[in-house]
């Protein structure tokens, strides 16, 4: 190593640094912006080609792991060597966490092997046993500090819970993954410092993706018995304003189906006047059909509310309270739109003037309602239509059946095409109602030309839209300083286009 390259370009650069900083701080610099660059390096190697990689034999595949390895292991090698002895604790973590890195990517080789290949696997004897020794780890309070220790231990957990779901005790649960994790965590966890953090971050995250329905009796059982009292703090005044957030406006029951009951939360202007009929904005949260909560939407719905609009924010089933797939959250969308046409009349809503609103899987379903004629609830009534006036989609999902993203909807269907059924790509019609479809350039989450492709589809059936490209934007145009501000008034202008603002 002391002759190599890489170790004298370290060095000159090290001397550069030397007059500015004290040498163990420069040292340091040096090694963090190289190891910037490997990290860079890394992901254009590994995440464009995650499916070819994962579909390789075991052998195969864990000789490309420590190819993408080596590169870290060389610049803490070199850097090591630098410091002589010195900073021994910075680089024990760092070797630890470099570890517990390609670790996981290892331990979820068994899942995405069988998403990609439709070929079920088990790790081999040996490098089981390799994993099974981190789960000493985790009950070592120290290492909670450590975002890839951490990020191990929930693909871990994640893995552990999909087969402690297959039990039928959770048949009839409607936070069916919350629920898994809580009843696992005494099982993996005895130091008590260690089992409250992740008994924290599980309910907590639930609170935030998932809201508060149904979850008193698991927030309860965590505040009587958590000895953590930041912890219970924030569990606590987390939940409360959840369970507050929805007792300003009205919730309604509009399916039940397997047993869940799915809520319409409606935000009504102050007074109703039944012969001046207000319109309607519908919200379908995003979150990849796997998480999704309601009250995202409830501030825009009492704005909405305020300017003499019915706001309606919709809770449908997923992947990650319900174990369901957007096969049933398509349905679920479908069903909200036809009750609000059949409870029209109580609510004084004006039937033409029904505005979908959706975010990446929001906006996917606020599509579907427009074009998934063949993807419907046994028990609704199809006579009622299920698309709505005027739909708005933010960086929305177009096709299923091709985006490597959502490769998980397909690996259990015998028949992957599907997946076209529920895919706007796929359905394209003549007669849709207006859409205004807004999708980046730089969007990793769903690729832009399935947006485009929509778009020019869009064009060639004669359909009205705008489809408006935000050059360099990411997925989350929506939420993005740079970018969201350009949305709204987009949104504006499509809104007053056809007569609603």
């Amino acid at each position: 190593m002391k002759g190599s390259f890489l170790f004298v370009i370290l060095l000159a650069v090290v001397n550069s640094f030397a007059q500015q900083l004290p040498k163990s701080d420069s040292l340091r610099a040096v090694y963090l912006a190289h190891l910037k660059k490997v990290s860079n390096q890394f992901s254009d190697r590994y995440y464009p080609h995650r499916s070819e990689i994962y579909s390789l034999n075991e052998k195969q595949f864990l000789n490309k792991i420590d190819s993408l390895r080596k590169p870290f292991e060389k610049e803490l090698a070199v850097y090591e060597q630098l410091v002589k002895g010195g900073d021994s604790k910075f680089i024990s973590d760092e070797h630890r966490d470099i570890v517990y890195f390609f670790d996981g990517i290892i331990l979820d080789y068994p899942y995405f092997h069988e998403t990609h290949t439709g070929k079920k696997t088990r790790l081999s004897v040996a490098t089981q046993a390799k994993l099974d020794a981190h789960l000493s780890d985790f009950n070592r309070p120290d290492l909670l500090t450590s975002r890839d220790v951490k990020s191990y231990i929930e693909s871990y957990l994640r893995h552990q819970s999909s087969i402690e779901l297959r039990k039928t005790v959770y048949k009839k649960s409607d936070n069916k993954r919350l629920d898994a994790y809580l009843t696992l965590l005494p099982v993996y966890f005895t130091n008590q410092q260690c089992k409250e953090y992740w008994q924290f971050h599980y309910i907590n995250a639930h609170l935030e993706d998932w809201g508060s329905k149904h979850l008193e009796t698991a927030v309860s059982k965590f505040l009587s018995t958590c000895t953590n009292e930041r912890y219970k703090e924030i569990v606590d005044s987390v939940y409360r304003e959840s369970v507050n957030g929805r007792k300003d406006h009205l919730i309604r029951t509009y399916k039940t189906v397997n047993g869940y009951d799915l809520d319409i939360h409606l935000f009504l202007p102050d007074s109703i006047d039944k012969k001046r009929k207000s319109p309607v904005m519908v919200y379908f949260s995003g979150g990849s059909w796997t998480k999704g909560n309601p009250e995202w939407a409830f501030y825009n719905c009492a704005s909405y509310a305020k300017k003499g609009w019915v706001g309606v924010s919709v809770e449908y089933r997923l992947a990650d309270r319900h174990e369901t797939t957007p096969f049933e959250a398509v349905k679920d969308a479908r069903s909200a739109i036809r009750w609000l046409r059949m409870n029209a009349d109580k609510y004084a809503i004006d039937v033409n003037r029904i505005v979908a609103s959706g975010n990446s899987a929001g906006g996917h379903l606020v599509l579907t309602t427009a074009l998934a004629n063949e993807w419907n609830e046994p028990t609704d009534d199809l006579n009622v239509s299920a698309s709505p006036n005027l739909l708005l989609v933010n960086a929305g999902v177009y096709d299923l059946y091709a985006e490597e993203a959502t490769d998980w909807v397909t690996r259990d269907l015998n028949d992957k095409n599907l997946a076209k059924k529920i895919s706007p790509l796929h359905l394209m019609k003549n007669g849709l109602p207006p859409m205004l479809l807004i999708h980046g350039t730089n969007d990793r989450s769903v690729g832009y030309a399935t947006a485009k492709a929509f778009a020019d589809s869009m064009e060639k059936a004669a359909n009205d839209f705008e489809f408006h490209t935000l050059e360099g934007a990411p997925h989350a145009i929506w939420f993005d300083g740079r970018y969201s501000g350009k949305v709204v008034t987009l949104r504006k202008a499509f809104l007053k286009k056809y007569g609603y603002e």
